[in-house]
């Protein structure tokens, strides 16, 4: 998925969410918009994202669920919500994804969350979840004590095998 240039919807107001502004905008995002089932809270993470002044090429705006939309859609929407622990959706509208667009769900499981089934429905063209960022902090964080940057996806596809084993 390119970022650069790219326009992405984040839905939810949580840590989850506040820890891939910055990433997303050093990535070179050109807008983010935040939703989230409480309005007030994405429009708090927004105005506290704009007053650190730390990305101003990036656009970032906020509302409620029902603003998620975009004229010729998103080329990226990232569900950041606690949603897929109740095997459910955010209540997301219809019409989301942009021409060969992504949905990212940070949660994972053995089987694609519901946030992935009604992504795919939506039409995105790829769908991936969080297992692989689970991974990648851990082999951070191995790198940090032990100064070895373990390779991820060995442990990646031996950790899909096991909850495929699991379902």
């Amino acid at each position: 998925v390119r970022l650069n240039g790219a326009s992405v919807l984040l839905v939810g107001a949580g840590g989850a969410a506040r820890g891939v502004l910055q990433p997303l905008a050093e990535a070179g995002c050109v807008r983010l918009h935040i939703v989230n089932r409480t309005a007030s809270k994405a429009l708090e993470l927004a105005d506290a994202w704009r007053s650190t002044g730390v990305s101003p090429q990036t656009r970032v705006t906020a509302g409620g669920l029902a603003d998620a939309a975009l004229p010729g859609g998103w080329n990226l929407v990232i569900n950041a919500t606690a949603s897929g622990l109740q095997d459910a959706a955010p209540d997301l509208p219809a019409g989301l994804y942009a021409e060969g667009a992504a949905a990212y769900d940070m949660m994972y499981g053995a089987t694609p969350t519901a946030f992935m089934k009604q992504a795919e429905a939506d039409g995105a063209a790829l769908m991936a979840d969080g297992l692989g960022m689970l991974v990648g902090q851990a082999a951070e964080s191995f790198f940090i004590w032990h100064g070895v940057r373990p390779d991820p996806a060995p442990v990646l596809a031996a950790l899909r095998e096991t909850l495929m084993a699991g379902r």
